[in-house]
């Protein structure tokens, strides 16, 4: 097993460079995301599922998240690198007209 990653892989959604619009199956639905951010489980990488998703770690120390079992990863803020406020990460990926 690889060591647990502590930057966001190349296409996670939640780096401000990430595809704009594209969450994989929630497509169209960023507030998914955002529930499960601001929520209490553990979020795994969307390409590693035997990682935590670092650029959820990341958003959750951007918006002072911590999560009542504080088992999670747990990485410093970066709000250069990771959307900062859930309004930045809802209207990347809310698809446009």
């Amino acid at each position: 097993m690889k060591r647990q990653h502590s930057k966001p892989c190349s296409e996670c959604p939640w780096r401000r460079t990430a595809c704009r619009g594209w969450l994989g199956p929630e497509t169209g639905h960023p507030e998914v995301y955002i529930n499960a951010a601001h929520g209490e489980e553990i979020i795994e990488c969307h390409l590693s599922h035997t990682h935590e998703c670092a650029g959820a770690s990341i958003y959750r120390a951007n918006v002072a998240k911590k999560t009542r079992h504080g088992g999670e990863l747990q990485l410093p803020k970066d709000p250069v690198l990771v959307f900062a406020r859930p309004e930045e990460f809802i209207l990347h990926h809310t698809p446009t007209a």
